[in-house]
């Protein structure tokens, strides 16, 4: 399963490499401001908002994998499928796709620090690892990959251009069928733990809204922005998620089921957004223009 899960982050990586047009990143050169507003919402407001939602009455007393898992999601930015889910949005999705690279590089650093300063979090030991372990897997599945496919559109534009959507796909297929698998072999036991534990997808589920809500307001009123990036916030990186709790706790499989549960949380609770902003495109381009 550490094979599938690191060949699956890998690709989407690599694709997520391939998808980036140049090397010059104009939304940092023309909007740094919206790229801090981003990565400071994403890396940091998300985490906290999760750790003050696991200290009120709905998030106490949670099963330790349920809170681990909300933490993880929350701490794990960059979302593979979010350039994918933008493209029904947005007309142009070459900026969720460049936040999301600004994302993953930040990752490298806001990962390890949440997991180090977190050392009794949820109750488990995953959280007392070396923060530079973290950063070692983070920077090897992560940045080394998307390096890799940035030099390959940069230097092989053509074959990046021709491979690039089979290896979008490819990566797509393989974290569905990892996220299946491991549901498939956790469902037994971790159905029962769900059901009894209502109050950790109610968690999910708010966490949801709260990085939908906050990339709303980050957005300001630019109606692309509102659409991208509440996607970029609200949707978490599963397969980082994974791997590192495969790294630190590879028999943990509620804590992987809790993490995939997070995933189909987060596919219905933002599915309402999803309705909303593709129902009213044209209200929401004069909102936007207002």
């Amino acid at each position: 399963m550490s094979l599938l899960i690191s060949l699956a982050l890998f690709f989407i990586m690599v694709s997520l490499g391939l998808n980036l047009p140049n090397l010059e990143f104009g939304v940092l050169r023309h909007r740094p401001a919206l790229v801090v507003r981003v990565l400071l919402a994403t890396c940091v407001a998300m985490p906290i908002a999760a750790l003050l939602l696991l200290r009120t009455p709905i998030g106490q007393s949670l099963p330790a994998s349920i809170a681990t898992a909300v933490m993880l999601m929350a701490i794990c930015p960059s979302a593979p499928m979010i350039a994918l889910k933008s493209r029904k949005l947005a007309q142009n999705p070459e900026l969720a796709t460049r936040l999301q690279f600004w994302s993953a590089c930040a990752a490298i650093i806001s990962v390890p620090l949440w997991v180090s300063q977190l050392p009794v979090e949820a109750g488990e030991t995953i959280w007392s690892v070396p923060a530079k372990d973290v950063a070692y897997q983070v920077f090897t599945v992560q940045l080394i990959p998307l390096l890799v496919g940035v030099s390959l559109r940069r230097w092989c534009t053509e074959w990046a251009e021709r491979w690039n959507p089979v290896i979008q796909k490819g990566a797509s297929i393989l974290l569905l069928l990892l996220l299946a698998l491991i549901l498939i072999v956790a469902l037994p036991k971790v159905t029962p733990m769900l059901m009894a534990n209502l109050r950790g997808a109610l968690v999910m589920f708010i966490l949801t809204w709260i990085g939908l809500g906050l990339g709303f307001v980050v957005a300001g009123d630019d109606s692309e922005e509102r659409s991208t990036l509440p996607l970029v916030l609200s949707m978490r990186n599963p397969g980082l998620a994974l791997l590192i709790i495969e790294g630190m706790a590879p028999d943990a499989i509620d804590l992987k089921a809790a993490v995939v549960g997070y995933v189909v949380v987060t596919a219905i609770g933002s599915a309402p957004f999803m309705k909303w902003r593709q129902a009213n495109p044209s209200q929401n381009a004069i909102t936007g223009e207002s």
